[in-house]
């Protein structure tokens, strides 16, 4: 029998309190619930579930207002109550939380940060929706999470309170303290939409698809044409540029990126690459007409010999 994991022993001991907090929070919804009453129900799983309790060193505090703003939640340690670890804004039930007006949980969030000064973290949730920032990386959004099923349900079955327990884990103490929110922000900031856009508009990685497509066409592009059209596909998505984009075409450039990941693994299991071999490399992109999966060739020395 395989050892438990400490992500599985978590799980494991969050799953009981969290059964009762899923059913108060069914019940909450299914009659009219106030903004108050969800910050009362966050307040509990923040301390019994996630772990911010008063037991493991923590001052789980509501409604206090400093400088004319009210915060909702600020969580500090017992021992340096004064400095706030981390900030909670809790909207109402099943609010929108992507709104963008001044209202927006996030702008406060915000402002909280300016009147409190040396903050890093901030949660925003509605009760069923959990979003963890870091304010340090210019609010970026470290970690996202839904409680309710794919039907945007509450499942209060053991199954879907498992599954819950593990969309919330990542918002726990032990996360916290483990410096996960760090790694998290790290990997947050590495493949951000403007951080991937920089990557694959780089000199070599423009290089390198432009080798691709001399392989698979024998037409050599241009680096500056090269780029442009690259940006302008990040900027405007297959599904605006590509005006017959349809279903059955993203499903073929599905099966090709699946395609090309298998050829990776395999690469990286067989060793690198030599130069001459990856000079050689040929691959063939996804034909709109054709339903196959798309191969992928790595052509070698060996092979030109055979």
């Amino acid at each position: 029998m395989a050892k438990e994991t400490k992500d599985e022993r978590t799980v494991r001991s969050m799953t009981p309190l969290l059964t009762e907090h899923m059913i108060e929070l069914k019940n909450l919804a299914s009659g009219s619930s106030k903004e108050s009453d969800i910050e009362s129900w966050c307040q509990s799983l923040l301390k019994s579930v996630l772990g911010f309790s008063a037991s493991s060193g923590y001052v789980v505090r509501t409604q206090e207002a400093r400088a004319k703003m009210r915060f909702d939640i600020a969580i500090s340690k017992a021992d340096k109550p004064e400095q706030i670890l981390l900030l909670v804004e809790v909207k109402k039930l099943g609010a929108d939380l992507n709104k963008s007006d001044l209202r927006s949980g996030k702008v406060q969030l915000n402002e909280y940060l300016k009147t409190v000064g040396d903050v890093r973290w901030g949660i925003l949730t509605n009760g069923y929706e959990w979003r963890l920032y870091d304010f340090k990386s210019d609010l970026i959004t470290v970690a996202s999470t839904d409680i309710r099923n794919d039907q945007q349900e509450l499942d209060v079955s053991g199954k879907g309170i498992t599954e819950a327990a593990w969309d919330l884990i990542e918002f726990s103490a032990n996360y916290f303290e483990g410096k996960t929110w760090e790694e998290l922000s790290a990997e947050a900031q590495a493949l951000s939409p403007d951080s991937l856009a920089r990557a694959i508009l780089s000199a070599d990685v423009v290089k390198r698809i432009g080798k691709v497509l001399n392989g698979e066409h024998d037409y050599r592009a241009s680096v500056d044409l090269l780029t442009d059209k690259l940006s302008e596909l990040l900027e405007q998505g297959l599904n605006d540029l590509v005006g017959t984009w349809n279903e059955t075409q993203k499903a073929e450039l599905d099966r090709y990126i699946r395609n090309q990941k298998k050829q990776a693994k395999k690469t990286k299991r067989r060793g690198p690459l030599s130069a001459d071999a990856i000079e050689g490399t040929a691959v063939t992109a996804p034909d709109s007409s054709a339903a196959a999966t798309p191969a992928v060739a790595v052509v070698t020395d060996e092979n030109k010999a055979a």
